[in-house]
């Protein structure tokens, strides 16, 4: 077949992918009617593993995925347009994981710091808030876990996102630049490549790495340590990518919001309590998971601002709020707690 044969049929395909990407957008606005939300994670799961299960390649099932993502989000954005809260400005790798998630077809709301996300969510303002939670390598955020101790909005969903640092600049030419903008943490991440190739940089820190990128973007001879997304989004050039020193650098990120998530079969429950300064009432606590056979994925330990050494727990455990096992669990454990919270149930994510 010829070069003009091949994409006279491309040019087809083309011609009816489009025809059928609108008959399901018009499908999906016929549906709206009958939704109370329209974010949901399970439905969206069951389309791609219903995709997946059919996929004879050479798309692999990840390409499928990042297609099918934007084509949801799209039609959901025909329904009603999800406004996200994210930790900004915009390409911090908060936008990422919010993209990541629900799509390019959002009302993006960047926030300047974490408790602003928590804010709007509360006040309706947003539907939906990404903030991060812990790091593979620098732990929990703590500000994120002492506002779920308060907050009256639930945790809808979690995001496991790949920390990348890149060197982004206009300039391909790394020996001509002068000066490298990033965050604090990022050079902290990136201290062994900066040391080895950029000790002759001035290094100016900025309140996060997407107002690095937008610092870079003003000048040939400046760069920024950022992400993918703020190459992208202020058209910067990749000078050399993974220049983090730890190559298994993952952040976690929580979905926030006001939506009770269903049962779906592989769910996580977040769980905050406090127990009485007294002989084995850990122990006691604790050991309800054990009797119902309830695995905990994480344990985490903060100084409660109620009273001097005096802490708050924070567990994540498998099942959903509704499991019989986990109903029982959970009644046993406030006998020994003096505050026990469930922060939210969930689906678990497939990249934990």
């Amino acid at each position: 077949m010829g070069k003009k044969e091949i994409r006279k049929k491309i040019d087809a395909i083309d011609s009816r992918i489009l025809e059928l990407l609108n008959e399901r957008a018009g499908l999906a606005l016929q549906t709206s009617k009958f939704k109370k939300h329209f974010y949901d994670p399970v439905r969206e799961r069951q389309i791609f593993e219903r995709l997946w299960e059919m996929n004879k390649g050479p798309l692999e099932d990840d390409h499928i995925a990042n297609i099918y993502r934007e084509v949801l989000s799209a039609c959901r954005g025909l329904q009603r347009p999800l406004k996200v809260a994210f930790l900004g400005p915009k390409a911090t790798f908060s936008h990422a994981a919010a993209k990541s998630r629900f799509g390019a077809s959002i009302e993006e709301h960047p926030c300047a710091d974490i408790g602003l996300v928590f804010d709007e969510v509360e006040k309706d303002r947003a539907i939906y808030g990404v903030v991060p939670f812990e790091n593979s390598s620098e732990g929990i955020i703590n500000y994120t876990l002492d506002r779920f101790a308060v907050t009256p909005v639930s945790i809808c969903g979690e995001i496991y996102s790949e920390i990348v640092m890149n060197l982004i600049s206009k300039q391909e030419d790394i020996s001509k630049i002068k000066k490298i903008y990033t965050h604090p943490k990022a050079i902290e991440q990136c201290s062994e490549w900066l040391r080895r190739n950029a000790s002759d940089k001035e290094v100016i820190q900025v309140a996060s790495t997407g107002l690095a990128a937008q610092r870079a973007a003003r000048s040939r001879s400046a760069a920024a340590i950022a992400g993918k997304l703020a190459a992208e989004i202020y058209s910067l050039k990749i000078i050399e990518s993974h220049i983090e020193d730890s190559r298994d650098n993952v952040t976690r990120f929580m979905i926030i919001g006001k939506q009770k998530m269903p049962k779906t079969g592989n769910d996580k429950t977040s769980v905050l309590f406090s127990v009485r300064h007294e002989p084995g009432t850990l122990y006691r606590a604790l050991n309800s998971f054990e009797k119902y056979n309830i695995n905990l994925t994480m344990m985490q330990a903060r100084p409660s601002r109620k009273g001097q050494w005096e802490y708050i727990f924070f567990v994540d455990l498998m099942g959903h709020k509704s499991d019989e096992e986990v109903k029982s669990a959970l009644a046993e454990m406030k006998k020994e707690t003096i505050i026990l919270k469930t922060c939210g149930s969930y689906p678990a994510s497939d990249q934990q």
